[in-house]
């Protein structure tokens, strides 16, 4: 039986065919190993940064955040620390009289009052209730009733104790306070001391209404 003639044509085009398509291929091959010849730094150099690459990526180990500089902390604050207020003369009053504040206590409007207080602490008697009716007539004259109020701790001298240690807000009040003038500024948890004269209390009150009380 012969051979096709047609069979044996195709037989040999596949065979040229294979043979291209492998050349290319072989080429390719040839170069890049002369390349990598010439010049084998440059591939180092490719896969080190590829492994710069996956290095970021991977996670950060324990050593590594200990490293990592911490801000600061901010120092804590004494809770009864009495601070520099926010205007010439002001303290703050200390978180620990704050906190105590409720409303059964007799000083609650003095801390939580949207007025600032004219707060008076002396033993009763005819000079005290006199002073405390002229601050709030000089208060009232001055046209400063709709930011201060005048409040008072008029104490009988056998008595004195035990209004005074009442509550822990009101024996805050009463030792700095006493024989003196506070002006208590609710709003910025500040207090500050005047002298127990009409003259003195009036004088500071315009000249807080005049230039403000810190941030207001």
């Amino acid at each position: 039986m012969g051979i096709d003639p047609k069979t044996m044509y195709n037989n040999m085009n596949k065979k040229k065919k294979n043979k291209g398509s492998i050349l290319p291929f072989l080429v390719v091959v040839i170069i890049v190993f002369l390349a990598y010849k010439a010049n084998p730094e440059y591939w180092q150099q490719g896969r080190l940064f590829q492994d710069l690459k996956n290095a970021g990526k991977k996670e950060v180990k324990t050593e590594e955040i200990a490293n990592i500089p911490k801000e600061p902390e901010k120092p804590k604050v004494d809770p009864d620390a009495m601070l520099e207020g926010s205007i010439k003369g002001a303290k703050t009053i200390p978180i620990n009289v704050t906190k105590e504040v409720n409303q059964n206590d007799p000083t609650y409007w003095v801390y939580r009052s949207k007025f600032k207080t004219v707060y008076l602490v002396a033993q009763k008697t005819n000079a005290s209730q006199k002073l405390f009716n002229d601050f709030n007539v000089a208060i009232k004259n001055e046209g400063l009733k709709d930011e201060f109020v005048v409040s008072a701790l008029l104490y009988e001298a056998k008595n004195k104790k035990s209004l005074c240690e009442a509550t822990i807000p009101q024996n805050f009040l009463c030792k700095q306070c006493d024989r003196k003038v506070c002006i208590v500024n609710p709003r910025k948890r500040e207090f500050l001391v005047v002298a127990a004269t009409k003259q003195a209390v009036l004088g500071r009150v315009k000249q807080i209404a005049r230039d403000g009380w810190g941030d207001e």
